[in-house]
């Protein structure tokens, strides 16, 4: 799974923001990365069969984030290519909005 800090890594480079200011940055991270954050979210549950969701949620609720890892691992095989996919679908859907290339 991603950290915060290495998904924030990961926007500053593909945006190539480095340039703006500290508060300008900070804006667009947090608002790019709480899109990022729901479809990974929407994507694991996409992939989760119906019968794992409930454990899903407890498991997600309790806050426990390495049982959530392990839990993630067993039941999306992919897990970490999944994640890297939404990752870089939704910065690069962003920059097309923004008209970065």
């Amino acid at each position: 799974m991603i950290t915060k800090e290495e998904l924030r890594q990961i926007i500053l480079k593909d945006l190539e923001i480095g340039h703006l200011s500290s508060d300008d940055q900070d804006k667009i991270l947090e608002k790019l990365g709480e899109n990022i954050i729901k479809r990974i979210t929407l994507a694991i549950l996409e992939n989760l069969s119906e019968e794992a969701r409930p454990e899903f949620d407890i498991i997600s609720e309790n806050g426990n984030q390495e049982k959530l890892q392990e839990f993630l691992k067993l039941q999306i095989p992919n897990i970490e290519k999944l994640i890297q996919k939404t990752i870089q679908f939704t910065i690069n859907e962003f920059k097309k909005m923004a008209g970065i290339k």
